[in-house]
């Protein structure tokens, strides 16, 4: 399996956006899901050594992703890896969670998804689909009697959105909120930037740690 599949693979489950950062319940398991034992090598690099707080960091303050996966890539190199190959661990971190640019979607999976939450509610998925679920990149449209009331376009990993976001939400059905940050399990996790109007700003949310 492709080290990106396997990725998402892992993080099925509440908890398992978290488990990739220990060891003893992740890395057996990925070995066994990738094809390339070198790719799991670099995973461990990337989520258990030098650069972990560093990727942490990036993952709290997405929107500034290039500045601290700058950081990222110099700890992988302090851990050891060329360039070449502190590059490859980060690129393949960036297309498991859909960073801008390493969006890649699998034109054979690409369907649509609908569902009718009540109260004139509507939702609309189109992007990549596993067994009836949301499953990989895609944009997710929500209706509210009919009219566009908000989307978010992210990777979707059995239907829950984790990674790196960009949405749109109709405040007081006048003004759009643009918002860009990182979701773990449908949840914001450290910080949003908002932008509304000529105005933007950072909307702090709870951040995402691991022991």
């Amino acid at each position: 399996m492709d080290i990106v599949l396997a990725i998402r693979k892992l993080c099925e489950g509440e908890t398992g956006f978290r488990d990739l950062f220990d060891k003893a319940k992740t890395y057996d398991r990925l070995c066994s899901l990738v094809d390339d034992e070198t790719d799991a090598k670099l995973f461990a690099k990337l989520f258990y050594g030098k650069a972990r707080g560093a990727l942490l960091e990036l993952i709290n303050d997405a929107y500034n992703w290039e500045a601290h996966g700058a950081k990222v890539t110099q700890l992988l190199m302090a851990d050891g890896l060329d360039v070449f190959t502190a590059k490859r661990a980060l690129v393949a971190f960036y297309r498991a969670f859909g960073f801008p640019g390493y969006r890649e979607m699998d034109e054979s999976k690409i369907s649509t998804v609908s569902d009718d939450l009540g109260g004139g509610f509507t939702v609309e998925y189109e992007g990549e689909v596993e067994n009836g679920k949301e499953y990989g990149v895609g944009v997710r449209t929500s209706y509210s009697h009919g009219k566009w009331c908000y989307y978010d376009e992210c990777v979707w990993i059995n239907g829950v959105m984790n990674g790196y976001f960009s949405g749109k939400d109709m405040e007081f059905g006048m003004f759009e909120l643009h918002k860009t940050g990182f979701v773990v399990n449908d949840r914001e996790v450290g910080r949003t930037k908002c932008v509304c109007g000529e105005d933007d700003y950072y909307d702090d949310g709870t951040k995402f740690s691991v022991k």
